[in-house]
């Protein structure tokens, strides 16, 4: 009876003992659980706004998609726009360079009929020579022809320079029609660096012509340089040359020809 109470009483302490340390180790796992879960948490929360952040960039690329589309577009829109005005102004420059040629045969032909002019201004000297001034009324009828030969000569100059007065206009008339003006300067409105190319505030109301070059500068320093390829009314298309880049241009930069 002693033995069986003595077992009991080593059975009732080992079970005490397990209890405890089946206790101990339950509330070890759930303290363990509660921070794995916690952790989860946060890891959950972060991932939540990291897919909400990639879903805002995703949505903004497919807004600077649409808008680059929209631009490509419109600048396609301005490079047949520009091809028609070119043809234009050449055909006006042909005209221009056409009358330019008359004015230049008119001229050749005013010379030449003072050429002539002189000649026979000199043919009277030579034939009054000859006379010796003995027929008086030779003398006077030689003198009357030449004040009135005179006279032609002083009209036909005038006509000569106003030949040379014209064809001076109408060269740099044809200049200003193929050319941009020198020290043009402008802004940059707006920047593709996916395409590489910038919108110029200037246009043909400016005389800018296709494949002019523009520097453009920051604070007084050169940024980079640009070349024309399209021209519209207002603004201009222009490519970013790279062998002439120091930084990206930004809108508003400086723009000089």
């Amino acid at each position: 009876m002693k033995l069986f109470s003595r077992i009991a009483l080593v059975i009732a302490i080992v079970a005490c003992i397990g209890t405890w340390f089946f206790a101990s180790q339950l509330g070890a796992n759930r303290n363990e659980l509660r921070t794995d879960k916690a952790t989860l948490t946060a890891e959950t929360a972060k991932l939540t706004k990291d897919v909400a952040a990639v879903r805002a960039d995703l949505a903004t690329t497919k807004l600077e998609w649409e808008k680059t589309k929209e631009d490509l577009t419109t600048s396609q829109g301005a490079l047949a726009s520009s091809k028609v005005s070119l043809a234009t102004k050449t055909q006006e420059a042909d005209q221009l360079k056409a009358t330019l040629a008359g004015k230049a045969a008119e001229l050749d032909q005013a010379k030449s009929d003072r050429d002539t002019a002189q000649a026979e201004i000199k043919s009277f000297k030579d034939a009054l020579e000859k006379a010796g001034l003995k027929d008086i009324s030779n003398v006077d009828q030689l003198r009357d022809k030449i004040a009135a030969q005179t006279e032609e000569n002083e009209i036909l100059g005038k006509q000569l320079n106003g030949v040379r007065s014209e064809s001076a206009t109408l060269k740099q008339h044809i200049v200003e029609l193929t050319s941009t003006p020198a020290n043009l300067r402008g802004q940059v409105a707006a920047v593709q660096d996916t395409w590489g190319f910038v919108v110029l505030n200037v246009g043909r109301e400016q005389r800018v012509q296709p494949n002019s070059d523009f520097v453009v500068f920051r604070n007084d320093k050169m940024v980079t340089k640009v070349q024309v390829r399209t021209v519209g009314e207002t603004t201009s298309v222009a490519e970013i040359l790279p062998g002439f880049q120091v930084s990206p241009p930004r809108v508003g930069d400086l723009i000089v020809h």
